[in-house]
């Protein structure tokens, strides 16, 4: 009697979310719909278990490869963002231009995924994006039709004009992509099968979010979708009861500490009690997380393979039946395209690692999809969640689903990361454990980021008796005791108990130290000038991507001026970095005073610049004289920020010239402008060019090269203002069976751009911590009598732009014996 009772309380229950959801309008509910546990995929209830690969972060060459470890490792999904300034790289005339628009490779990754690995896609097009991605994803261009007299932070606001031009974004996005959702492919084919509209909107405070989150609503329906909907910790779209809103469904992200596990069992609960006709989704579930030019490396985070084992199976205690893990493979900024502040490296200590070796996170990963796919029917309508324990340890974290046929699924969990705990528990399933403080995610900086501080986690109801298990745990280990319907728990199997490592080869070759470089400065005069108007940025020049830029002016001064004039100021669009050379003499510094790699939040980014601020300024007394005189300029992009003021800036000098005093301009200069540096133009940084007339530079081949640190790169005395390094080496065949990466691992000044065969690899931040540049295998040569060429183009900081050292090497722990 007592499971019949069980029975027809589940199917109640059931019938109640299902009753909930009969609110929700599916346009083609056959193909693809959900309720309250699940999603629903041609006839299936099913857990999407999904992987976060950002197509843009990763050499086209290598999707192959993620995609395959992605599926060996069970997940039926795979995720992305859609950058729009990834996407329309160059200004539009007005919000109906829709011509350079350039949706190519995404096509490429989807049909990939779908059509090769037989894999859902979930798409992300923001607008706003975050991902640590230059403007968050938002075109810098954009800040051209900033209105002039809108108060406040414009993006992601409810004003017209921005609602305008994201609409903009959107029919574009879904126009092109909506032939890829999963209704519009045979059933049985893979497609599209959800789209976010905004992103995270809960940490944006604005008027009038509902008109925004609408708009981008209407957009996906009139350019054809009929998938569903969703968005992630947006409350207006959280069991909401506007016609439009109603039809989006609310999921969470979780950044939590590393004893914190047991906040996304509460969280899921929470989620699935607010809005009880969708299922509960994670769309970002803690993959690791990213690193901070002068901060730490991924690796360093405190999120390891335990931590991501406890995320994973707390979130399906809670009631997930989807998880999208982010990252599962993070990748590289190529080109600089990450935010201002972002190292190279967006390795994000990530299941699949930059370089694409399995990291332990990996095969946890790899046993929680087996025992999803093994259980799948069960857990996906079940129902549970955290409960009592009697008899534990004070570390102990458990609870229990149970499913319609009658299976039981104990979850526990050690929260102490140094001790390893054992003995006897009994879990009380009909009583929830309230908890008792505020949830929080957990920021860049390791602070903590209030999520929810009402712990009114909806009660247990169900009529089950108490379950005694017998438990060993090692410290912050988590474990699942799956008990057959009918069974005792001493008749139960604990899952997810082991791992598995890759395997290692015996021996990988030696690093190659190099041990000279060819070094040339770089020839502005033979750059590509053009008189530049007044006020002109970048972005009005058509660069919207990441590089290096000269300016140039001509002045002719009298005695007087050349005496006076002490000052060169510059008002720039947005907080960036100049150097400058005053008649071939290095110009003072005087603000900022280290102009070394600046990280976004090391600059004011709570307040726009200004017309009359001069955020570049230096001290030029005794490098003028009477007659004509010749300023050279490099200017540094550090990035487009992805927060605050900076993402609604453009890029550029906006204004510059010479001064009698450090506060105000007083002798504005023409200028002109070279929208690449001379070394570009030449073609230096590309493999076959000519290295007539450059200089054989030795290097240290002795002293030990760090792998990371900060402030520790080599300090010379600035020389110039931009110089160029270029090295050649081979690299051993391939071995058969064996995969190998490699890195080049760099001890120098100067900060630039990387280029290996040709392809920009990324930037060097002098400041660190990254000192190992991944160089990926696909632009790379093999053999005897292959050569390959790594080129650097360093702006010369107060330490100068010096490369003492450089090694290639193999990332000797992460090569395995691949079949």
């Amino acid at each position: 009697m007592r499971k019949l009772l069980l029975f027809l309380g589940l199917i109640g229950s059931l019938f109640l979310t299902n009753l909930s959801a009969q609110n929700k309008k599916f346009l083609n509910p056959e193909r693809i719909h959900y309720d309250g546990s699940c999603m629903t995929i041609d006839g299936k209830d099913m857990f999407i278990y999904s992987a976060a690969f950002h197509y843009f972060r990763c050499p086209e060459e290598l999707w192959r490869d993620r995609f395959r470890d992605i599926k060996a490792a069970g997940f039926n999904t795979v995720e992305t963002y859609v950058p729009w300034n990834w996407h329309e790289r160059t200004m539009p005339a007005n919000p109906d231009d829709n011509s350079h628009f350039d949706f190519a490779d995404l096509r490429r990754w989807l049909k990939m995924a779908q059509e090769e690995f037989g894999l859902y896609t979930i798409v992300r097009p923001g607008p706003f994006i975050c991902a640590e991605f230059s403007g968050g994803g938002y075109p810098r261009w954009l800040a051209r039709f900033r209105p002039v007299n809108y108060n406040g932070f414009w993006l992601r606001s409810a004003d017209e004009q921005h609602i305008r031009w994201c609409k903009h974004w959107f029919d574009a996005v879904c126009k092109e992509l909506a032939d890829e959702q999963l209704t519009r492919k045979p059933k049985g084919s893979k497609g599209i099968i959800l789209i976010q509209i905004e992103n995270e909107y809960n940490h944006h405070g604005c008027d009038g979010k509902e008109n925004l989150l609408k708009a981008l609503y209407r957009s996906v329906r009139d350019n054809g979708w009929d998938v569903p909907v969703f968005t992630c910790l947006t409350n207006e779209c959280r069991n909401s009861k506007d016609a439009e809103l109603s039809q989006v469904f609310d999921c969470d992200n979780y950044y939590v500490g590393l004893s914190s596990a047991p906040d996304c069992a509460y969280r899921m609960v929470n989620l699935k009690k607010a809005q009880p006709d969708a299922p509960g989704f994670v769309t970002e579930l803690q993959g690791g997380w990213f690193s901070l030019v002068t901060g730490r490396l991924s690796e360093e985070n405190y999120s390891d393979a335990r931590h991501f084992k406890a995320v994973g199976l707390m979130s399906l205690l809670g009631g997930a039946t989807g998880i999208n893990y982010y990252m599962f493979f993070g990748g590289t900024h190529l080109a600089g395209w990450g935010a201002r502040g972002m190292t190279t490296s967006y390795d994000y200590n990530a299941a699949i690692r930059e370089n694409g070796a399995r990291g332990p996170k990996y095969f946890e990963a790899q046993a929680i999809g087996k025992f999803i796919h093994q259980f799948e029917p069960q857990l996906i309508r079940s129902e549970g969640g955290p409960c009592a324990l009697e008899g534990d340890k004070e570390s102990l974290f458990g609870g229990v689903r149970v499913a319609v046929d009658g299976t039981r699924f104990v979850f526990l969990h050690n929260t102490d990361p140094r001790k390893a705990i054992k003995g006897n528990v009994r879990l009380l399933p009909g009583k929830m454990n309230t908890p008792t403080q505020p949830m929080y995610n957990i920021n860049q900086h390791g602070e903590k980021v209030l999520i929810n501080a009402n712990n009114n986690t909806e009660k247990q109801t169900l009529t089950l008796a108490p379950i005694e298990v017998t438990y060993e745990l090692p410290a912050l280990g988590s474990k699942v005791l799956v008990i057959p319907a009918g069974k005792s728990a001493k008749q139960g199997k604990w899952w997810l108990e082991t791992t598995t490592e890759p395997r290692r080869p015996s021996k990988v070759p030696a690093a190659i130290r190099i041990a000279s470089a060819q070094k040339m400065e770089d020839n502005f005069a033979k750059a590509d000038w053009y008189q530049l108007p007044r006020l002109v940025s970048l972005s009005d020049l058509g660069i919207n991507d990441f590089r290096y830029n000269l300016y140039r002016t001509k002045v002719t001064l009298d005695a007087r001026q050349a005496t006076r004039e002490h000052f060169l100021l510059f008002n720039m669009f947005t907080r960036d970095i100049v150097s400058a050379l005053v008649n071939g003499k290095q110009a003072k510094r005087l603000f900022p005073d280290h102009a070394d790699a600046q990280s976004w939040t090391t600059r004011d980014c709570f307040q726009q610049i200004r017309p009359d601020e001069y955020d570049n300024r230096f001290d030029v007394s005794g490098l003028l004289h009477e007659g004509e005189n010749e300023i050279i300029v490099v200017y540094e992009n550090l990035g487009h920020a992805h927060g605050y003021f900076p993402m609604e800036e453009l890029a550029g000098i906006r204004e510059a010239g010479l001064s009698l005093t450090e506060s105000a301009l007083t002798h504005p200069l023409e200028w002109e402008c070279a929208t690449d540096m001379a070394g570009i133009t030449f073609g230096w940084n590309l493999p076959a060019c000519q290295t007539q007339g450059w200089q054989t530079v030795s290097l240290d081949t002795a002293s030990r090269i760090p792998a990371k640190g900060n402030g520790i790169q080599p300090k010379s005395e600035p020389n110039g203002l931009f110089t160029w390094y270029r090295i050649e080496f081979e690299l051993p065949s391939k071995q058969a069976g064996v995969w190998i990466p490699w890195l080049a691992r760099i001890q120098a000044s100067g900060n630039g751009f990387m280029w290996l065969n040709g392809h920009n690899i990324g930037r060097h931040w002098e400041a660190g911590p990254q000192r190992e540049f991944f160089l990926p295998e696909c632009w790379l040569k093999f053999g005897k009598g292959q050569k390959n060429v790594l080129v650097m183009g360093l702006r010369q900081t107060a330490n100068g732009a010096d490369l003492k050292a450089i090694e290639i090497a193999t990332y000797s722990n992460m090569a395995e014996i691949r079949k």
